[in-house]
């Protein structure tokens, strides 16, 4: 009887800790693990839990935006309040997208900040959750932004690793030194 009763409960435990594919899946399902923010489909309208991105020329709120593109990935961008649009950069190119676009919301929005940083630094910043925005030529990239021409516009960070890190956005053909990169929990 004992040896049943083992055996049905290593049985249980071992298929709540090994996925399919055989690799170990971790059990802790504390809250930890769960990211407060979380990218909802946009069709024009700002939902009530957007976060805020930076400001457009005119004053007003911008939005943090993501958009998929067969030719480019997976690329974060600036909504403009108001606009169906979203506004981004790839490989030195100026892009505007109107659909298969989301926003950055999030229930905990004090949590999100603005950490100011530099090219080559984002290994230091060790105790952050680094806020994913995509992915562009294979590299994770992350959301950044900075003031510029009267707006403070978001962009993309590239990882340090990769020659060509720093923040980009559109409308230049190079990327900047310093700017603030959006973290989580920090």
């Amino acid at each position: 009887m004992f040896q049943v009763v083992f055996m049905v409960c290593f049985c249980l435990n071992l298929a709540y800790t090994i996925s399919p594919c055989g690799t170990s899946c971790p059990t802790n399902t504390s809250a930890y693990y769960e990211l407060g923010y979380y990218w909802r489909d946009y069709f024009g309208v700002v939902p009530y839990d957007a976060f805020p991105g930076g400001q457009g020329e005119s004053g007003h709120q911008t939005y943090i935006g993501q958009v998929y593109s067969t030719n480019y990935e997976l690329l974060p961008g600036t909504i403009y309040n108001g606009c169906h649009q979203l506004r981004t950069s790839a490989r030195d190119k100026e892009l505007i997208f109107e659909k298969n676009m989301k926003i950055l919301a999030t229930d905990h929005s004090a949590k999100l900040k603005w950490i100011p940083t530099k090219r080559d630094s984002h290994h230091l910043l060790t105790d952050c959750h680094l806020v994913v925005g995509g992915a562009e030529g294979g590299a994770t990239v992350n959301i950044g932004r900075i003031n510029f021409n009267g707006q403070t516009i978001v962009g993309t960070t590239f990882p340090d690793k990769v020659p060509n890190n720093g923040l980009w956005i559109p409308g230049r053909n190079t990327s900047f030194d310093s700017y603030e990169i959006l973290t989580y929990n920090c």
